[in-house]
């Protein structure tokens, strides 16, 4: 679920270039801790990355840029050890519901990195790539969607006449639209709006079709 960089294949100056990346990433982190996300810039995190403002540019072109990077390596670091906690739960829902509410605990304690992220990651669908996107392969969540659809699919869970690429982009799209409320409206309980997310996707927005429980009786033919 989780796909780790192959380090081992890469060259010196790519390893080089992506440790670079990591240390800036991680000592922006530290100044938004410290100081807030809106308030830091990109000047200060250069100077206390000890590097010169244009290298942090020619890695970083935007300050969202640098705080998505460090959002994926944070999630990274909590997704290694989700495949093991993610195993033990049978069910579709128990683990969506597991691996959500863990995604709702990060999002509640760092409230103010979650418009500035999902605003740069739309705003970059279709750009060039951009230093994030190799951290994002670390966390990204529709691998470990895509891998509970299939388990339930296998399991008779979920229908496996459809296809798992397109219900693991269904229910990532669902997840998007529960974070995009959230932010909306921070008055609601973000756990409860995943909670609903996981039901619509596995029962639908139909009225179940219920059973008649009377039965209709014949006429009774009465004979001439």
């Amino acid at each position: 679920m989780v796909r780790p960089f192959a380090s081992q294949s890469l060259s010196r100056r790519e390893r080089k270039r992506r440790q670079t990346l990591e240390h800036l990433a991680r000592t922006a982190g530290s100044l938004f801790a410290d100081h807030g996300y809106e308030t830091v810039t990109m000047e200060q995190i250069a100077a206390a990355a000890d590097v010169a403002k244009g290298t942090l540019y020619n890695h970083f072109p935007v300050k969202e840029a640098v705080l998505a990077h460090w959002i994926h390596l944070e999630l990274a670091e909590h997704q290694a050890v989700l495949p093991g906690q993610l195993e033990v739960r049978s069910g579709f829902a128990e683990a969506a519901l597991y691996m959500l509410g863990q995604s709702a605990k990060w999002c509640e304690t760092h409230p103010d990195y979650v418009a500035p992220y999902l605003r740069f990651r739309f705003l970059a669908i279709g750009a060039e790539p951009l230093p994030s996107r190799e951290s994002e392969q670390l966390s990204d969540m529709p691998d470990t969607f895509d891998w509970l659809i299939r388990r339930g699919q296998t399991s008779g869970e979920i229908r496996n006449d459809l296809d798992p690429g397109r219900l693991t982009m269904e229910f990532h799209h669902l997840y998007l639209g529960v974070m995009l409320r959230w932010l909306a409206d921070p008055r609601l309980k973000l756990r409860k709006e995943f909670s609903a997310a996981v039901d619509l996707f596995l029962h639908g927005a139909a009225v179940p079709v219920k059973a008649s429980t009377k039965t209709r009786r014949k006429p009774n033919k009465r004979s001439k």
